[in-house]
């Protein structure tokens, strides 16, 4: 009955994360932040993280297919590419994409089960060494400093993210936990809300409140596939989502280059899309690296149950591989038979879905300084600080996932620095 009603949850959040461009695609980890607590078994959470992830990606095309309105962030590449559809073409191109994306899927989770069963720790410990270690993270840190256009601005936020962020690390110097102690008390969620959340909540470049829908379903056709636009999408999704960073956004910027016509283009991002998100899990399982926002989120859930990540997912990988297929081919039907319904939801809610989404976050804003360890004026003053900073990257078009990164595994990088520097300097 939970392994049910996991996949029933897991489905709701990610079909509406997908469809609703206010939710952000880290929806389903931040529920299970603020919900899970321990009371569920990590099982359970693996699934519905895993569902809500790949229903946010499935989803996230069709709402921009049909209206326009970027569903999930990797989608924006594409954007002109709409117009240049026909009618028929984007009716097509609706079926083709979910086609794609249950193909693409289908291959990354058994590259990911591949992975997880023959070479996991359990059977290299050299993986969990702490050179290996060393190496990864730093060269995790590298690639996401590569990424960004404005690398001393990015430099500067993992810098301040490394100070502030360390709590239970005792190499560090005395002065080190004088700075730290000025932003004590904040919160994962608090940090995610201000540099990331509300800041693209209310950037009018990222939310046309005058788009509306104007397509809907037409009779029945017959479908066609686009077998080599599948083949190229699902292959650079699968390398790209190894990529440090938005490794979805990465995918189908590789893949949009791969193809020449607007329609095909379109369905090979979408297809490397599928691919990347679940094979951004592959260094989470393997190494305890979380590589973007949705497992960083998960890691720091699993620091504060004392979950022993790579034990319990050798264990479990069989049953939530399993699972996720069946409810690829769950997506795969949702997807291509209840377009209709899609659009009127998002018809219907998007005038309004700005105020619904903070009316949700006010709620959780509430939920989380009830248990915070701090009074709600210090709570408003972090808020804000936080707020600033993501508004200032938002502006100046920084992506705020460096500072992420670092800020919740600085205790784990600044360890490993700071060993490092005695053993080999």
């Amino acid at each position: 009955m939970e392994l049910i009603l996991a996949c029933l949850l897991g489905v709701i959040v990610g079909v509406l994360t997908g469809l609703l461009p206010a939710l952000p695609v880290f929806t389903g980890p931040m529920l299970l932040l603020y919900f899970a607590n321990g009371q569920f078994e990590l099982l359970y959470m693996l699934i519905f993280w895993v569902t809500a992830y790949m229903g946010s990606q499935y989803f996230g095309s069709i709402a921009v297919i049909t209206t326009k309105i970027p569903g999930e962030e990797s989608s924006a590449i594409y954007l002109k590419d709409i117009d240049r559809l026909t009618y028929s073409e984007k009716l097509y191109c609706l079926y083709d994409t979910a086609r794609g994306s249950a193909i693409a899927s289908f291959v990354a989770l058994a590259f990911l089960w591949i992975a997880v069963t023959f070479i996991n720790p359990d059977l290299f410990p050299v993986l969990l060494s702490f050179p290996v270690q060393l190496v990864v993270f730093l060269s995790a840190l590298v690639l996401l400093l590569l990424q960004q256009k404005q690398k001393l601005t990015t430099l500067l936020l993992i810098v301040i993210g490394l100070t502030i962020g360390p709590k239970q690390n005792y190499a560090l110097p005395e002065y080190w936990y004088t700075i730290t102690d000025l932003f004590s008390g904040y919160t994962i969620y608090m940090v995610i809300l201000g540099t990331i959340i509300i800041p693209t909540l209310f950037d009018s470049k990222e939310f046309d409140p005058n788009a509306r829908v104007a397509w809907h379903a037409g009779p029945d056709f017959r479908p066609y596939w686009s077998t080599m636009t599948y083949v190229k999408g699902t292959i650079v999704g699968l390398l790209a989502g190894l990529i440090p960073g938005p490794s979805a956004s990465v995918a189908t910027a590789y893949a949009y280059r791969l193809e020449k016509t607007p329609y095909h283009k379109i369905v090979c991002c979408e297809t490397a899309n599928n691919a990347a998100v679940i094979t951004c899990l592959i260094p989470f399982f393997l190494l305890a690296l979380p590589i973007n926002q949705n497992t960083l989120i998960m890691s720091n859930l699993f620091d504060m149950l004392s979950i022993d990540i790579f034990t319990e997912i050798v264990y479990n990988i069989n049953v939530v591989i399993g699972i996720a297929m069946v409810m690829t081919v769950c997506y795969f039907f949702l997807a291509s038979r209840l377009i209709e319904l899609y659009v009127w939801i998002v018809d219907k809610l998007h005038n309004n879905v700005r105020w619904i989404v903070l009316a949700l976050l006010l709620a959780l804003i509430a939920m989380d300084l009830q248990y915070s360890e701090i009074s709600w004026d210090r709570y408003a003053l972090l808020l804000t600080s936080f707020l600033g900073l993501g508004f200032l990257l938002k502006h100046y078009n920084v992506s705020a996932i460096p500072f992420l990164f670092s800020i919740i595994l600085a205790d784990k990088i600044v360890w490993l620095l700071i060993q490092g520097s005695k053993i080999y300097l």
